[in-house]
């Protein structure tokens, strides 16, 4: 049993913080018209997270800072439909959101152009956060970063950040990481390796990509990234390798290999790695073993990138989840049928 199946099946749900930034995205829908979305790849976790998970088995806050303008409001509004709170988020007077833009090609592959150097984020953990968030933060069962978020705040801040992943860990809680690498945000791939193997160091749950461990920490395999993270202390590990699905291991034992969904008809990569962690940590706090959870996330991956933008359109919270424990309750029930273990417990 890992550290995460101790918050499944509890008598409340489980807390969820999750740091990061949310921008202004703007995706073609047409050669000359562009779509006015809000995303950003902590958010659009917490967006999936929310999307799978029933209300009694997360609250979902989305930590951050944001302008006061126009699109913040909207921005705010946004995360509301999506079922993420804003309890621990702050606007900044005079503050403005950052923007990017996306351009995919004709696989579905996507580049970034972003607008984001002035962004209200970028002042997570700086002086202006009062010490009452920090503690606000800590007492969460879960409390997910990214490499982004790190990338947008400085040396202090990141300092300031680890004390607050300390005292979450000290509280009984736990932390979930994905390095999420993105080169520009960056000085150089050894600067991103130092400040991610710093969380790394306090981190429970790892969802990586190899090919981000790769750029920055030089595995050549996913077995090589599985070894790495035991030896920082990771208990959890799910590494994502794209088409060819993912890699799900513990503390120690065997690693597995969870195939992607097949076929896929590919529209827009955008989001994929998020909405698999946010898919991953929904099925995990519902009680799901590893492998369905991996299941369950590849399979909203895949809907996702037949999708154009990172998020899709807002549904009631929980209903995707609940749906997914319904079709694994039919296999759990097909299984045994099959085993000659009796009779099904579903319709």
């Amino acid at each position: 049993m890992s550290a995460l199946d101790t918050l499944a099946g509890g008598d409340r749900p489980a807390r969820v913080a999750l740091i990061g930034e949310c921008m202004i995205e703007l995706s073609p829908v047409a050669p000359e018209l562009m779509a006015v979305g809000y995303a950003g790849d902590v958010f659009n976790t917490a967006a999936y997270l929310a999307r799978c998970a029933p209300p009694e088995t997360a609250d979902v806050q989305f930590v951050t800072l944001t302008g006061d303008d126009p699109y913040s409001t909207r921005m705010r509004e946004a995360w509301a439909a999506h079922g993420v709170g804003s309890a621990l988020s702050r606007a900044v007077p005079g503050g403005r959101a950052g923007l990017y833009l996306i351009r995919t090609d004709e696989h579905g592959e996507r580049t970034f152009t972003y607008y984001r150097s002035q962004s209200a984020a970028r002042g997570l953990f700086g002086p202006g956060q009062p010490p009452e968030t920090d503690d606000a933060i800590a007492g969460h069962d879960l409390v997910y970063l990214s490499g982004i978020t790190l990338s947008i705040i400085g040396p202090d801040a990141r300092e300031r950040l680890l004390g607050v992943l300390d005292e979450t860990r000290r509280r009984g809680g736990l932390v979930a990481f994905d390095g999420n690498y993105r080169p520009a945000g960056w000085p150089s791939p050894q600067a991103a390796a130092d400040a991610m193997s710093a969380v790394l160091a306090r981190t429970d749950i790892a969802l990586p990509t190899l090919a981000d461990d790769r750029a920055v920490f030089g595995d050549a395999t996913a077995a090589d990234a599985v070894a790495r993270l035991r030896a920082a202390g990771v208990s959890e590990i799910a590494v994502k390798l794209g088409e060819r699905g993912c890699m799900i291991a513990g503390a120690a034992g065997a690693v597995e290999a969870v195939p992607a969904v097949p076929e896929v008809e590919v529209a827009d990569t955008t989001a994929a790695g998020d909405a698999f962690n946010g898919g991953y940590l929904a099925a995990r706090l519902a009680g799901r073993r590893r492998r369905a959870a991996a299941e369950a996330a590849s399979a909203l991956a895949a809907r996702v990138i037949g999708h154009r933008g990172a998020l899709l359109p807002p549904v009631p919270r929980g209903t995707v989840g609940r749906a997914a424990d319904r079709a694994a309750d039919r296999a759990a029930d097909r299984a045994d049928r099959e085993a000659g273990l009796g009779a099904p417990n579903t319709p």
